[in-house]
């Protein structure tokens, strides 16, 4: 029997809390409705999820769009909402995923909208999902939005599958590189020391220095990863800081290539999700502020914060869009949209622009990584090799 935690309202419209022991959530809910409840919640106590469970047990971006997309297909196809949450609540191999479900399921059942319902569950439905969701349902067509929000999600998906994707080939070099030289200086280079210390030879450059980070390595590898996890610490709280990320993200963009790619990136969700949430009948000011939410750059969600401020005034939005953070394509397409009244088939062709100049962009920094890496490649197995081999040579050579 495992423990739930819920939240309901007896016949008299009192709040009533408590924990309740069943066998699942389904359990759980019919055991309340018997004892005349009007179940709002019920969730597994949190004592019995640890950190690792609660990890292996997340919702992946993946399941949130193949959701979105069999939601969006049974809503369309005229079958009730709650029996069409029940149905994917009890396919889904999901466990995590279907319970959820299943209290979204109940708590529409009990009166609530699917918009409220979803947001009991941020760590599943983000706050864009929950505002698209309640767009849907004041205008009547829950149906469209599910349907535009699931290509919406599945283009996302596919474009940082290909971003990830180019970049897998030099992560990989690298780190092997990396761990073969750590294998290199803490098990190798010990055991050959002995040896070279028993000689009398003189030992090359390459070979003291190899020498020389293999000692400091092993006589001082907690001092090391003190450094090293202090940096981290120190440096995460800088960047979570508004004036750290500010400055951060601001240098990242001006790397060169790189910045170019993070910024085509930026704007391809941007251009998307407003797209999205102006073509679903959100108005203008609460798309922006959703957006601005959403994005992860700080120099971006500063400037869309800024045009918040400036279209609140009256100002139109293209006129704010900052010629140092947006491309000058941007607003003046936006600024075509406004006098066309078509300002979200605008943005969706903006973001197929970026994604496309994006995808390029990657192709030929993955063209222009790969002599790098085997450069580098080449030039940290030539140095291990003559620090290596040459005092072995000149060992063999002495007799």
């Amino acid at each position: 029997m495992a423990v739930f935690v819920y939240r309901a309202k007896d016949s008299t419209g009192e709040d009533r809390t408590g924990e309740i022991e069943a066998s699942d959530l389904h359990g759980a809910v019919v055991t309340l409705r018997k004892k005349g409840l009007i179940v709002i919640k019920v969730s597994p106590h949190l004592g019995q999820e640890n950190f690792l469970t609660r990890f292996l047990n997340r919702v992946s971006f993946s399941d949130l769009v193949s959701v979105t997309r069999q939601l969006a297909t049974m809503v369309g196809a005229g079958l009730v909402l709650s029996d069409a949450l029940d149905i994917l609540s009890e396919q889904q191999e999901h466990k995590k995923l279907g319970k959820v479900l299943s209290e979204v399921s109940s708590d529409v059942k009990s009166g609530l909208t699917l918009a409220q319902a979803f947001g009991k569950h941020p760590e599943v439905f983000p706050s864009l999902y929950v505002n698209l969701v309640k767009s849907g349902e004041a205008s009547g067509k829950l149906d469209e939005v599910l349907l535009k929000m699931s290509d919406s999600l599945e283009k996302e998906r596919e474009f940082k599958s290909r971003v990830r994707g180019a970049m897998v080939y030099p992560v990989i070099v690298i780190t092997m590189m990396g761990m073969v030289m750590l294998i290199m200086v803490t098990f190798v280079m010990p055991r050959l020391t002995s040896l070279y210390k028993q000689s009398s030879i003189e030992l090359p450059l390459p070979t003291k220095i190899l020498i020389g980070i293999s000692d400091f390595i092993i006589g001082f590898w907690w001092l090391i990863i003190a450094l090293v996890v202090i940096g981290v610490v120190i440096f995460r709280r800088w960047v979570h800081s508004p004036s750290g990320s500010l400055i951060f993200d601001s240098l990242v963009l001006k790397i060169p290539l790189v910045g170019k790619i993070i910024t085509s990136v930026t704007l391809t969700n941007f251009c998307r999700t407003f797209g999205l949430l102006i073509g679903s009948g959100i108005p203008l000011l609460d798309s922006i502020n959703i957006v601005a939410d959403v994005t992860t750059n700080t120099s971006f969600k500063t400037a869309l914060k800024q045009a918040y401020e400036g279209v609140a005034k009256g100002l139109s939005f293209s006129s704010l869009l900052n010629a140092n953070i947006f491309p000058k394509l941007v607003p003046q397409m936006v600024k075509v949209g406004e006098e066309t009244g078509k300002v979200d088939e605008i943005f969706y062709k903006l973001a197929s622009y970026f994604e496309s100049e994006s995808d390029n962009m990657v192709k030929n920094l993955t063209v222009a990584i790969e002599p790098v890496v085997l450069v580098i490649l080449g030039v940290g197995v030539a140095f291990l090799v003559i620090a290596v081999i040459l005092p072995i040579y000149k060992l063999t050579t002495s007799f």
